[in-house]
């Protein structure tokens, strides 16, 4: 396992606590379809929400969520729509991002950007 693959892991499962900690409902995760893949599936009984998870050791790259282009949003809805009809649930969809900075003291910088983007 390479270091960004370690860092991506690690980055998803602060997030994953996280979403727990806020009283989400976690109901998937890596959930892939076509080419398209889902980091986070959760609910809040009243969405259903896919999370992106973007982790970084160095800020200095920019920020996580600026990487996540049109392409990859796409193929997050076109994932998403699918899980919807595969589980039958009739609840909306919101788009997060979490994007994660793991700083030199270790800590991890967590923001939490709720209805990020919008599927088209």
């Amino acid at each position: 396992m390479t270091d960004i693959e370690k860092i991506g892991e690690r980055g998803e499962a602060i997030a994953v606590r996280y979403l727990q900690q806020i009283g989400y409902r976690i109901l998937a995760r890596n959930f892939r379809y076509q080419k398209g893949e889902i980091d986070i599936i959760a609910t809040d009984e009243r969405f259903l929400i896919i999370v992106e998870v973007k982790s970084r050791s160095f800020p200095s790259y920019g920020s996580p969520e600026a990487s996540i282009g049109q392409t990859k949003t796409d193929l997050m809805a076109l994932a998403a729509g699918f899980y919807q009809e595969l589980y039958d649930i009739r609840l909306e969809i919101r788009f997060d991002v979490i994007s994660i900075i793991f700083r030199k003291d270790k800590k991890a910088q967590l923001t939490h950007l709720k209805e990020a983007f919008h599927a088209r």
